[in-house]
């Protein structure tokens, strides 16, 4: 049965992964990433929709979600897999960064999966997927905000 999912940081990486692998499963598949012209290219290029949203702003968050859903009908599967690193000695690494990578990492999760909630719900098949990554099993220097 077609289902409608919802993958972030679905340009690249291990979202485009994921958003090909449910294409290719035969679900719709909505795109959500900050960058627009290679999200547009690849939505296109793929057969999938596209939404530009910056993840760290709560309203953006909301948009991802009633935007998919307004395009694509439902959303039955979400897939939080946003994410980003910044490298630098704790001493050097930026508050504003720290801030950042919460809001992307944590707080974004949380706000797609609440406002997606009655959506999924009223879906019958709701499904909630969090991405993680770990490069290695030991910590590696400089990543203080990743591992």
């Amino acid at each position: 049965m077609e289902r409608v999912a919802l993958v972030t940081g679905g340009s690249s990486g291990i979202g485009l992964a994921s958003a090909r692998a449910l294409k290719a499963a035969g679900h719709k598949v909505s795109i959500v990433d900050i960058n627009a012209e290679t999200g547009q290219s690849i939505a296109a290029s793929e057969g999938m929709h596209f939404v530009q949203a910056d993840l760290t702003r709560q309203t953006d968050c909301q948009h991802a979600d009633e935007d998919t859903v307004r395009a694509l009908d439902e959303l039955d599967i979400l897939v939080n897999n946003a994410g980003m690193q910044h490298r630098a000695p704790l001493e050097d690494f930026p508050e504003q960064t720290w801030d950042k990578l919460i809001a992307l990492m944590l707080t974004a999760p949380f706000l797609l999966t609440k406002y997606a909630w009655d959506y999924l719900i009223r879906s019958g098949h709701g499904r909630v997927v969090h991405i993680g990554s770990a490069h290695s099993l030991t910590a590696s220097p400089y990543k203080v905000g990743y591992v």
